[in-house]
């Protein structure tokens, strides 16, 4: 297909300027058929006020001789040759912009063989359905474009038709075309789906890789995402990947996680919910992911505090274990990083509970690299979190190693008392003013 030879819209002629009446009088009647055959010159008139518009809105990109063609038909006042050429200029633009997303990377996205030969082969409906998953026409064009479709199947000359389109009925057309598609700036690059899967399983990747790849997604569309984010998901929570290949994943997805639609979250949560009953490996390392992307919120209120119980369990653990002072500070990091502010209501005193203790310590001391973490998570209890501090330290349970420590040992009771200096003065409930004013004394 030739292209026009300027980069500039062509300089139409004024109307006036370019008076066909004359021949197509003249030619319809050598030919023995009435005028009115073809578009008369008021209707000709009113298309020939818009086309400077519409001509200036396609793209240069898809200014080509099919074009030229229109115009010309329109002048002679053949409508219906307007409209087949007007079509076959979008319909090509589609083709372009599916070639510039990539062959091998649309038939990924869309699970079907997609090349030249086979884009050349499927009809205009299937093209328009395929831009349409690969983001290149939104619901409104869809609806659009199907009805200039329809338009070109009974009013152009590609099918016989005894009617034709009025001046107002083309513009109509020739704008939705140009609207939808021959003006629309749209077009992405495929993402490298095959590269980026080499480059996640072949080694922990550097951070100029895993820039190049996050901004590569973020200039993605909508469907594109979500097909990573769930190629991301799937990998990461596959038990047989190596662990550097659940940390490039984790990654890129935290680095991409405010992207996603709703569409694209729905769509690993649904998986999540198939491996609740089938993996009980996958289901914890899905429940990981949802934590380490700051989004456990996502997932069912039992699952939330199954989660963090068993966060809470395992901090607690160390804290009684062998070489405590070491071991603790992973699991201190995971409550106060994946955990803050989302502590549910039923075991918010274990929690509290918990923490202090922890930051109390023994009477040996307290874990110097955990104490960030634990100061964190004290720093920000809340009236109900430090509500159930002062009636953790009243309970008489012997279990209560905390109210213990804090009587029995010097040094936890100073611990205790830089505790209470922690909180904030607002988040003391009033009833417990008394009790707090008095451990700062």
């Amino acid at each position: 297909m030739s292209y026009l030879e300027s980069t500039q819209t062509p300089a139409l002629p004024e109307f006036s300027e370019c008076d066909t009446e004359s021949i197509i009088t003249s030619l319809t009647t050598s030919l023995g058929i009435p005028r009115n055959v073809l578009a008369t010159e008021q209707e000709i008139k009113v298309v020939w006020g818009s086309l400077r518009t519409i001509l200036e809105n396609v793209k240069l990109e898809y200014r080509h001789a099919l074009l030229a063609r229109m115009v010309v038909s329109i002048r002679m006042g053949l409508f219906s040759a307007a409209v087949n050429d007007m079509w076959n200029t979008a319909i090509l633009a589609l083709r372009q912009k599916v070639k510039n997303f990539g062959y091998s990377e649309a038939a990924s996205f869309l699970k079907r063989e997609i090349n030249e030969k086979k884009l050349s082969e499927i009809r205009d409906k299937e093209l328009i359905d395929i831009c349409v998953e690969l983001g290149f026409l939104n619901d409104d064009s869809y609806f659009f474009i199907n009805n200039c479709r329809e338009i070109r199947n009974n009013y152009s000359s590609a099918h016989p038709s005894n009617s034709m389109l009025d001046g107002m009925e083309l513009n109509y057309f020739m704008h939705q075309c140009t609207k939808h598609i021959l003006g629309n700036d749209i077009q992405y690059e495929g993402f490298p789906v095959s590269e980026f899967m080499t480059i996640i399983k072949q080694d922990k990747m550097d951070e100029h890789t895993i820039e190049t790849f996050t901004e590569k997604i973020l200039r993605a569309n909508d469907l594109q995402k979500s097909a990573i984010l769930k190629m991301l998901f799937t990998n990461y929570v596959d038990e047989t990947n190596d662990e550097y290949v659940r940390e490039n994943c984790l990654l890129i997805s935290q680095n991409t996680w405010s992207t996603y639609s709703d569409n694209a979250i729905g769509e690993i949560l649904g998986v999540y919910s198939s491996y609740i009953i089938k993996s009980n490996t996958k289901k914890q390392y899905s429940e990981r992911f949802f934590e380490k992307v700051g989004a456990l919120d996502l997932l069912p209120k039992d699952k939330v505090a199954s989660i963090v119980l068993s966060a809470i369990k395992n901090l607690e653990e160390a804290h009684f274990g062998m070489d405590n002072f070491y071991n603790e500070k992973p699991f201190a990091e995971r409550l106060a990083s994946s955990f803050d502010k989302k502590i549910p209501s039923p075991i918010l005193k274990r929690y509290v509970s918990v923490v202090a203790l922890c930051y109390v310590g023994n009477r040996y001391g307290t874990s110097h690299s955990a104490s960030p973490y634990y100061e964190r998570m004290i720093k920000n209890f809340s009236l109900k979190e430090v509500e159930q501090l002062f009636a953790v330290i009243k309970d008489t349970r012997e279990d209560n190693y905390l109210k213990y420590r804090i009587e029995n040992v010097d040094r936890c009771k100073k611990q205790f008392k830089n505790l209470i200096e922690l909180l904030s003065k607002d988040a003391v409930p009033v009833k417990n003013k008394t009790e707090y004013e008095n451990w700062l004394k």
